[in-house]
């Protein structure tokens, strides 16, 4: 979503026992299981002794264990340098876009959710050829789900989705079960609903086409959604923000991770804050990732790519920022509570879907305005 992780945000962390544990165990254990590819990057990036990522999602919590955890990983050493610089989705894009025309680079390595500009810049030769023994246990996962990735040059390690949120302590809510998309839009939540603004976010609007393609009937939906009298917000913590204070009740499309991130330090809120899937599926964002050619440190972005393609990485991204892995035998990790497994649906061409928003836009427009 455009400004997808626009704010402050605090990452739903673990507890500092369990993280010191789990890095621990990192430390041992990635040693073991590097291959050679991993080995000369690894011999690479101490030399040049730090990484940049630009990307829209790592916030600052899950930023000191994420870095810590692929420091350990690798055995980099206490003086390498994970450096993270969150943006929002259309800055980081325009940012990347300004630096590959300039060749002149702040970040060696960028994750963000735009298939179209990776088509492009991959064309252009902008990205480094990655050589990832891992890869393969994520391509058939992310073909099956559907998202867009371009190897050698273009990767996806996790995709996030929009799932129903409600609050069952408000009244009227007590009772209220939601399974299907549909449910969200019954008459008896009348007054009750958010519509999200498909006008602002690219995300929204690739989720409405997405759901189309899947053969839900959205004028219908956004008819019925009409119905309701909703609201419309397009950002999701002010969108959580009204749930929780039961100004509106339910929302169609949030994230589940913000949930945690809303309730923390109020663990009475957990039993009222409800978090849905719909029998319908899913349209997953994947995040692409790519190694930016001309950049410093290009053995340490590389070296990072494979780090975010391990089931250690997976864990961290699904525990601290509600990311799903389509890794082969990946399971959300029992810390990531808040999320639950869904059917993923995807869309059959990612880079072509932008022509596609102006007409799906206007169909929104003229139905809520």
């Amino acid at each position: 979503m455009d400004r997808f992780r626009n704010g402050a945000r605090r990452a739903c962390a673990l507890g500092s026992a369990l993280a010191l544990l789990a890095l621990a165990g990192l430390a041992a254990e990635g040693a073991a299981k590097l291959s050679p590819q991993e080995e000369a990057l690894v011999r690479e990036a101490k030399k040049e002794g730090s990484v940049t990522l630009i990307n829209p999602i790592i916030a600052d919590g899950t930023e000191r264990v994420f870095g810590a955890a692929f420091v350990k990983y690798y055995g980099l050493g206490e003086n390498f340098k994970f450096n993270n610089l969150r943006k929002g989705t259309g800055p980081v894009v325009a940012q990347v876009r300004q630096e590959i025309k300039a060749n002149k680079f702040t970040a060696g390595a960028m994750f963000v959710n735009n298939p179209a500009f990776f088509a492009a810049a991959a064309k252009e030769g902008a990205f480094l050829k990655l050589d990832s023994v891992r890869w393969k246990d994520h391509e058939a996962g992310m073909r099956t789900a559907g998202q867009y990735f371009n190897y050698p040059y273009v990767v996806t390690p996790f995709a996030y989705t929009f799932v129903p949120v409600w609050n069952a302590n408000c009244p009227g809510m007590e009772n209220v079960k939601i399974e299907s998309i549909f449910d969200t839009v019954a008459p008896a939540l009348k007054g009750k609903t958010i519509a999200s603004d498909l006008t602002k976010s690219s995300t929204y609007t690739n989720t409405a086409l997405g759901l189309e393609e899947a053969g839900i009937d959205m004028a219908d939906f956004w008819k019925k959604l009409k119905a309701t009298e909703p609201v419309i917000e397009f950002r999701t913590e002010p969108k959580l923000q009204m749930v929780m204070k039961c100004e509106r009740t339910v929302d169609t499309w949030n994230l589940a991770a913000r949930v945690p991130q809303a309730i923390e330090g109020k663990p009475e809120l957990r039993q009222h804050i409800r978090i849905g899937t719909y029998k319908e599926g899913h349209v997953m964002l994947g995040n692409q990732m790519a190694a930016l050619k001309g950049a410093a440190h290009p053995n340490a972005a590389k070296l990072l790519i494979e780090f975010f393609l391990t089931r250690e990485s997976a864990d961290i991204m699904a525990t601290h920022e509600g990311m799903y892995s389509f890794m082969k035998g990946w399971k959300i990790p029992k810390e990531a509570w808040f999320m639950t497994e869904v059917k993923p649906l995807g869309i059959k061409d990612w880079v072509g879907a932008g022509k596609k928003f102006d007409a799906t836009r206007d169909r929104w427009s003229g139905t809520f305005q």
